[in-house]
């Protein structure tokens, strides 16, 4: 507002001092010297006040456009934050989701692993025998171990490596396959297959 202000008195001042040039223009066509001696000093007055308004606004407008300029560059600031904060985000967003991806894909290749494991489990021992190769065996007894201890994080495995106990028969191994089948087939449901 004040530099409107500051701005009609400019203006005004250079119409005081375009009349004065008039004036002098007139005085000196009718031959009026003492007249233009008597202005002469008031339109140099007009000139000052023009040129004291004029250094006031520049100074003004200097620190208007400063004070616009630092408002852009706070502005500028916090956009440039905010846009590193967000790519911040995306790339632990795509990192989780990488992570997921990778899980969700070492989960079913698991559950596939332990769908073969259970059925050949459930095979008469005749036919389990013969049919299961070294190789087969290992993947399913690695995947079946490490399917309990993920789920029961304090049981201890060393025993496992021992296998059967000497004195188990084909019969016990049989029998004990069938008390562990409902635990199989909970295991399986828990592990939504």
């Amino acid at each position: 507002m004040w530099l409107f202000a500051v701005e009609g008195e400019q203006e005004r001042g250079k119409l005081e001092a375009a009349e004065w040039k008039k004036l002098v223009v007139q005085a000196e066509a009718a031959g009026g010297q003492a007249r233009i001696a008597e202005l002469e000093p008031q339109l140099q007055e007009v000139r000052d006040d023009v040129q004291d308004m004029q250094v006031k606004l520049d100074a003004s407008s200097l620190a208007a456009f400063e004070s616009i300029l630092a408002e852009k560059k706070d502005t500028a600031l916090r956009n440039i934050q905010a846009e590193v904060e967000l790519r911040a985000k995306n790339t632990q967003y795509e990192h989780f989701q990488g992570e997921l991806d990778a899980g969700k894909g070492l989960r079913e290749e698991l559950m596939k692993s332990l769908e073969r494991m259970l059925k050949l489990l459930f095979l008469p021992s005749w036919f389990r025998r013969g049919w299961l190769s070294e190789s087969m065996a290992g993947i399913s007894a690695s995947h079946a171990l490490v399917v309990v201890k993920s789920h029961y994080p304090r049981v201890n495995l060393a025993a496992v490596e021992e296998g059967y106990p000497a004195d188990c028969s084909e019969e016990d191994v049989d029998r004990r396959l069938g008390e562990v089948a409902p635990l199989v087939a909970a295991l399986v449901k828990d592990l939504g297959l």
